[in-house]
Parts: C-alpha cells; structure tokens; sequence
C-alpha cells in the first residue's frame, strides 16, 4: 500500500509540475496575440477602401431614375388628345352644301327675269312681285281653246305692261316682247298687244290686262313645279283662241 501511496504522489507532483512549467511557454505566444489584436485596426481601417465603393453608394443612376417615371411624352400624348380636328370637321358631315343647293334651286325658280332693251334689268322674287300693289290685278279671265273648250279661271297678278313700263324702264325703241318659259316653250307680242285691253266674248263689257299671275283659283303656284309665273291674255275679239298664249313656268321676259 506504500508503494502505491508513492507512486501516486509522484503521479501528482509531476502533474503540477507540469501544469507550473506551462507559462513559460504561453507567455511568448500572448505577445503574437496582442500583435494580430493590433494589426486588426489595419485590417479594419484597410476595409473602408471597399465600403468606400462609390460605384455602389453613388448609384445614383437607378435612384435618379425618375426620367424613366416622368415620362411625360407617354401621358400628354397631344396627338392622341388633340385628335377633335379630325372629328370636328362638322362641314363634311353636315353636308349642307345638299340644302343649300335645293334652296338656290328654289330661289331660281322663284325669280321673274326682265332683260333686254330696259333700262333697268329685274330679277324679281314672288314676295317682291306682292309688293308692287299698284299694279296687282285680280279677275276672271274668260279662255277658248283650240278644242273649243270654254271656261272661267279666277288669276291674281300683276299688269305687264305696268311692269315693264313703270319698274323696267322700257326703251322706246322696242318692238316686240318675249315671254320665254323654262322649257324654252315661248310667245311673242307686239308692244301694242301688251299694252292693250282684252275682252270676254261672254260679257263684252268687261276689259283685262295682260297680266303675270302667281296665284290661279285661290292657290299660289308651286315651285316644285317650275317657276310660279303664267302669262294671262284675253280675248281680242269674240271667237279669238286664247288659252295657247297662257304661258306657264315664265323663266324670262326679253324685250327687243
């Protein structure tokens, strides 16, 4: 037991002896430690020159990237808004060019010429013809056709040779008269066969003016039908024919 008591301690004694020689050996390795932990500030320090990266902090580029937000050519899009010229071209799609044309047709046919040897041409419209109230003339006019047909027409219009004389200006040195309707169908009179009275076989004593008339039995002429003028002659003379010379749709009245 001894011996072993001995030996044990001797175990233990070398153990701490072992475990006393160790700073010894440790102390010259804590100076390379004190050196790493003061070569890291180095090593810190050295780092900046990475995170001083301005490439990535300045990266302005993606954050100034509003040019591509802004994009103010996509959203004023003029040409798109700005498109109601195209739209707005109301003249084309109105179309009144198509009234207005009836309309001047209307009016031409609406319009009594006077031309020729006067010393005041007329181009006189219905309305302006019923202001003429001196000389507006209103009767039953009495007509024989070539059939021998017979009867009475109520006529209202205005007296031609007053016309002529009195609104035209007729010249002194006319002779003859022309009543030209729109088809070109026409009559021709001497100035004294205007200017004279006609009769009514059936009533002698009655006495009628050549007149143009607008209006025939309590309605005015439509012009719809051409122009609302007819020539209106009576009888020379019992027996005469009259009703041939009633010219209808009057375009023009030409004196020569």
């Amino acid at each position: 037991m001894k011996k072993y008591l001995i030996i044990i301690l001797i175990v233990m004694l070398s153990i701490t002896g072992c475990a006393s020689n160790k700073p010894i050996s440790t102390n010259p390795e804590t100076p390379k430690e004190v050196e790493n932990i003061e070569e890291s500030p180095d090593n810190v320090a050295e780092e900046p020159v990475k995170s001083e990266e301005p490439a990535t902090a300045e990266e302005p580029a993606t954050a100034e990237e509003p040019a591509t937000t802004e994009e103010p050519a996509t959203t004023e899009e003029p040409a798109t808004t700005e498109e109601p010229a195209i739209t707005e071209e109301p003249p084309i799609t109105e179309e009144p060019p198509l009234e207005a044309t009836e309309e001047l047709q209307i009016d031409e046919n609406n319009i009594l010429k006077i031309e020729g040897l006067v010393e005041n041409e007329l181009k006189l419209t219905l309305n302006e013809l019923k202001t003429l109230n001196d000389i507006i003339f209103e009767a039953d006019f009495y007509s024989l056709n070539s059939f021998g047909t017979t009867g009475y027409t109520h006529f209202k219009g205005v007296k031609l040779w007053d016309l002529l004389e009195k609104h035209a200006l007729i010249k002194a040195e006319a002779s003859k008269i022309s009543i030209v309707a729109q088809d070109g169908y026409s009559m021709e009179f001497t100035i004294d066969q205007i200017k004279m009275e006609y009769m009514d076989e059936t009533n002698p004593d009655n006495k009628y003016p050549v007149i143009i008339a607008w209006e025939e039995n309590g309605e005015e002429y439509s012009t719809d039908e051409g122009a609302p003028y007819k020539l209106v002659v009576g009888q020379k003379e019992p027996g005469d024919v009259n009703k041939p010379q009633w010219v209808s749709n009057i375009d023009v009245i030409i004196i020569e």
